[in-house]
């Protein structure tokens, strides 16, 4: 028994093979555009960003902090550090000077004393001084605190995990090695002792 023949198809006209380049060349127009036009805008974000940040860090001024405010603040806490010195060796000198002065003449004993007392209250005159420096550096500190934080906020920074640098991360392991966590406010230390001595009588 024969078998019916297979139908063959017929051949694309060369009408019906442009039709189909000209879709496809469409297709692929249209592609090309809108992948364009996404690339585009993309690069139009990135660009306006880029400059949104350039504009934060104009505001952060990091020159005038490096150049001006930090080392105005260095120079203050070396000015305290060195009238609270030379304060304290004239407090010491004085208190020294009336330990070693014999008392047996009760009149010049009253004369030094009371001339080393006005040297010694002359000297703790620096406590003026250097709350007005202390107050300075705390203006600094308060003024770099409020630009890096617009600036961290603007950009919407988010912090690294970890030391920020090596050197960083030895100082911290030096001071949990040795139990360095430097003088304590007030109120740490005040609780600190109550902690203590609760943990002794219980």
């Amino acid at each position: 028994m024969k078998r019916p023949a297979a139908k063959q198809s017929a051949a694309p006209s060369l009408t019906d093979v442009v039709r189909l380049a000209e879709i496809s060349a469409a297709a692929s127009q249209a592609f090309s555009q809108l992948l364009d036009s996404t690339i585009v805008r993309e690069m139009r974000d990135i660009a306006a960003h880029i400059a949104a940040t350039k504009r934060e860090i104009g505001r952060l001024q990091a020159n005038d902090i490096k150049n001006v405010h930090i080392p105005a603040a260095g120079n203050e806490l070396k000015a305290v550090t060195q009238s609270t010195e030379a304060a304290t060796n004239t407090i010491l000198a004085c208190a020294e000077a009336v330990m070693a002065t014999d008392a047996s003449n009760p009149a010049r004993y009253k004369a030094l004393v009371d001339e080393k007392m006005l040297q010694i209250i002359e000297a703790c005159a620096f406590q003026d001084m250097t709350g007005q420096r202390v107050s300075k550096v705390v203006e600094t500190l308060q003024h770099i605190e409020a630009r890096v934080a617009s600036f961290a906020a603007a950009v919407r920074a988010q912090d690294a995990p970890g030391p920020a640098s090596e050197a960083e991360r030895e100082r911290a392991e030096r001071r949990r090695r040795l139990h360095i966590h430097g003088p304590q406010d007030g109120g740490a230390a005040k609780d600190g002792r109550q902690t203590e001595i609760d943990k002794m009588f219980d």
